[in-house]
């Protein structure tokens, strides 16, 4: 079967980023995620670092007990409502399970304590499964409503 065979078979893509206010709440609930575990991973990773290089500004600099059940008590919900928004349309589990590992192992870390090194382990690698839960997410829904728009039928 020939290249052009395998071209001929399949429509030509089209964004239909527009299509639907539905649509933009998930596809903004998805990259507000995303961005979030990235600060999250931001703050993981360069904190500790910070302070190591910069001993002397350590008791001045934020670490306030509530940073990390913060972070999580916003992840959760906006997690849960996206990567649900996102099934519905698409019906593929695994950005669902991705993102319940990832919020599992931020609520481990959360429960090992500040200042230990398997809570940073376990909160970046959480927050790492849960970027790329939102990030599989989103680029299921994009697939969904390309083969599910009317306008791509026929072509």
């Amino acid at each position: 079967m020939g290249a052009s065979n395998l071209s001929s078979s399949r429509p030509a893509h089209r964004h239909t980023h527009g299509s639907g206010s539905g649509n933009s709440l998930t596809r903004w609930l998805d990259h507000s995620a995303i961005g979030l575990s990235g600060l999250c991973l931001v703050h993981c990773l360069a904190f500790p670092v910070i302070i190591a290089l910069l001993p002397a500004m350590a008791p001045i600099l934020p670490q306030q007990p509530w940073v990390h059940p913060a972070i999580l008590a916003t992840a959760l919900p906006l997690a849960v409502f996206a990567l649900w928004r996102g099934w519905r349309r698409h019906r593929d589990v695994r950005p669902g399970l991705l993102g319940v590992l990832g919020l599992l192992l931020m609520g481990a870390g959360l429960a090992m304590g500040e200042g230990r090194l398997m809570e940073t382990v376990l909160t970046v690698i959480g927050g790492l499964l849960l970027a790329s839960a939102h990030a599989l997410n989103w680029r299921l829904d994009h697939d969904a409503r390309f083969h599910t728009n009317p306008s791509t039928i026929g072509e």
